[in-house]
């Protein structure tokens, strides 16, 4: 008997040693690798219907920084876009995702895993995803078909209308045009030429084309007292001659006197005013009055004879009549 209570001992103290024993060893290596111990992260709000091709945005909070892990994501109707932290709360994350299937799915979760190796991940959440609705409810036609000769009328009278207008504004600028100064005409030679053409300029200048902004209708005034004198003076007709060919013909005359540069800048100025409506200022006109004087001045008579017999007939009939 005694023997049997001995046995008896030996066996319970094996079995309580060998429990012991099998406490103390690790159950597998999932418990030892600490993945029971990942955490999982709510969304804020959990949806349950997304847009088909529209991006669809949740969020979430980190219980202390972490970064993502790119584990765990196995998305098959879904396009991670973006995991973009919160400017003014870097624990808030919003994750951006494109649906890519029209059924109900699964968004499985994210993994993130912090500096000290602690691991979280978003719960899966099962979101329907729906067709774009259409944003046209109805077609209607708001205007009958095109019947061009229906504008016909209109068109019409909008012509009636400009040509009225352009009538009136042609009458208008005609009516406004000033006539033509009363220069003395060189067939009489009652007087020498350049002193014809210097009071014609002084006829100009004191007249009120300028002050009633005429410049165009000024410098063409100065324009043909200078051509009426030089054709007068050297004999040919300057009349229908452009500015190049009067500078032409004036390099052929011998006796003309002033400087051809001077005077092609001088019919430059001219040509501005008169032809591309450029406007002149004072001293501008001032200038182109006494480079006018200087070439008739230059280009002057100088045997006065025919005017001075001229004088004096017409001294001996005043006699005669008295």
């Amino acid at each position: 008997m005694r023997y049997i209570y001995t046995l008896l001992f030996l066996f319970c103290s094996v079995f309580v040693t060998a429990q012991d024993i099998a406490q103390d060893i690790p159950q597998n290596d999932e418990t030892a690798s600490g993945i029971n111990d990942i955490k999982v992260l709510e969304y804020s709000v959990k949806p349950e219907k997304a847009v088909f091709a529209e991006p669809l945005k949740l969020t979430f909070n980190l219980p202390e920084p972490a970064e993502f892990d790119g584990e765990n994501v196995s998305q098959k109707d879904f396009q991670l876009l973006s995991l973009i932290p919160d400017k003014n709360d870097p624990l808030v994350i919003e994750a951006t995702v494109l649906p890519l299937n029209l059924q109900i799915s699964t968004l499985t979760a994210f993994g993130f895993v912090t500096a000290n190796g602690a691991k979280f991940q978003t719960e899966p959440v099962e979101i329907d995803i729906q067709e774009m609705p259409s944003k046209i409810t109805e077609l209607k036609d708001i205007r009958g078909p095109f019947r061009p000769f229906s504008l016909l009328p209109y068109i019409l009278l909008a012509l009636i209308i400009i040509a009225i207008i352009c009538l009136i504004v042609y009458l208008k600028k005609r009516k406004q045009k000033p006539a033509p100064l009363p220069l003395t005409p060189y067939e009489k030679q009652e007087r020498p030429m350049h002193e014809i053409a210097l009071s014609q300029l002084d006829i100009l200048t004191q007249s009120d084309l300028w002050d009633r902004k005429e410049y165009k209708l000024y410098y063409a005034e100065m324009s043909d007292i200078l051509r009426q004198f030089l054709a007068a003076r050297f004999n040919f007709d300057a009349s229908k001659m452009t500015a190049r060919e009067l500078l032409k013909k004036l390099k052929t005359i011998s006796d003309f006197k002033f400087d051809f540069i001077l005077l092609q800048k001088f019919q430059q100025s001219m040509i501005l005013v008169k032809f591309a409506k450029a406007i002149p200022t004072e001293e501008d006109r001032d200038k182109a009055i006494v480079t006018a004087k200087k070439i008739i001045l230059e280009n002057k008579e100088t045997d006065l004879t025919k005017y001075q017999e001229n004088a004096a007939k017409g001294g001996k009939e005043n006699e005669k009549i008295n």
